[in-house]
């Protein structure tokens, strides 16, 4: 019994964000999509973002100053009391009296310190928490600045994993990299079209989910009959763009396998004097130097097909990355 092939790896979409984003919009945008949680409670109070923090060193201040005060009252030995006889609980009560002594200047000049650290974190929590809020009023501005696959339906999903998968194949293939295609307009153009492609499939899912889950009466359900088809004369348009983006992607990926094989035989045939010598030395016939010859030929013909191949990739972009005209 034959075996059927393995199915193919689903296609996954990732996050597309405004390729005029500025840089400091971009990058914020980044972390909010790596660290979601650090960015989904929005603004919070500034005091009650820092008070919480400031419980446990707050005690502790309060602690050094209650010591000071304690070491401050408590009398283990009064001179005063005595008449000047050195007995053994007058040698303990002065060395205790010395121990309460140095813990009482330790913590009254240690408090002070506290409370200055004290002040201190609460000013940097106070920013910290102040620069939250600025991200989170950013982050919202910037709400419709990124499409994130959660607010796709499945089949704009697929679309736009497609129209990534061909964008990333065309900017990581050899003839792009090595500037054999139009380098700058691919690195221009198709993020451009990667971010247009998304949002109108953002839109086209959020018109798909407003309507009604169960029409009630005749008209309304004509009327969302002409909406559906409305709807997939819009889909079918972005598909006719991603199947263009596709058709891009596999003439570079085409122009890319010329591309190696050229490269392969242009490496065979440096050596070629090297070889012809060699043969000529052990056969000195003419059958070896055809060989050589011919190879040279069909590097020619290889390099004829990397040109056509490169020629069909400049005609595919045409169509896939059209010119944008500015008014």
């Amino acid at each position: 019994m034959k075996k059927k092939p393995p199915p193919s790896p689903r296609l996954a979409a990732v996050a597309v964000m405004d390729p005029d984003l500025a840089g400091k919009d971009r990058d914020l945008l980044e972390r909010a999509e790596r660290h979601p949680r650090s960015y989904s409670e929005g603004e919070t109070s500034v005091w009650w973002a820092t008070v919480p923090r400031l419980v446990r060193p707050g005690a502790g201040v309060v602690g050094l100053a209650g010591g000071a005060w304690v070491t401050g009252e408590w009398q283990w030995y009064d001179t005063s009391a005595h008449d000047g006889r050195a007995t053994a609980s007058d040698v303990i009560g002065r060395k205790m009296q010395s121990v309460f002594d140095a813990l009482h200047y330790a913590f009254t000049v240690a408090w002070p310190f506290g409370v200055g650290a004290l002040v201190l974190a609460a000013a940097v929590y106070a920013k910290d928490a102040a620069a939250r809020n600025r991200s989170a009023r950013r982050l919202a501005e910037l709400r419709d600045r990124c499409v994130r696959p959660v607010e796709m339906n499945d089949d704009a999903r697929t679309l736009l994993a497609r129209a990534q998968q061909a964008k990333r194949a065309v900017l990581t293939s050899a003839v792009h990299r090595f500037d054999l295609i139009d380098r700058q307009r691919n690195e221009v153009s198709l993020p451009r079209q990667e971010w247009e492609i998304a949002e109108a499939l953002r839109e086209y899912t959020r018109l798909v989910k407003a309507e009604p889950s169960n029409p009630k009466g005749g008209k309304v359900a004509a009327l969302l009959d002409t909406r559906r088809r409305g709807l997939r004369a819009s889909l079918g348009g972005i598909t006719r763009r991603v199947n263009a983006l596709e058709s891009y992607a596999e003439q570079v990926a085409q122009a890319d396998d010329r591309y190696r094989e050229l490269q392969q035989i242009q490496a065979l045939t440096d050596g070629s004097d090297d070889v012809l010598d060699l043969l000529a030395r052990t056969a000195r016939d003419d059958l070896a130097v055809a060989e050589i010859e011919g190879m040279t030929g069909e590097a020619a013909a290889v390099a004829d097909a990397f040109t056509t191949a490169l020629e069909s990739a400049q005609e595919a972009a045409v169509i896939a990355l059209p010119a944008r005209t500015t008014a």
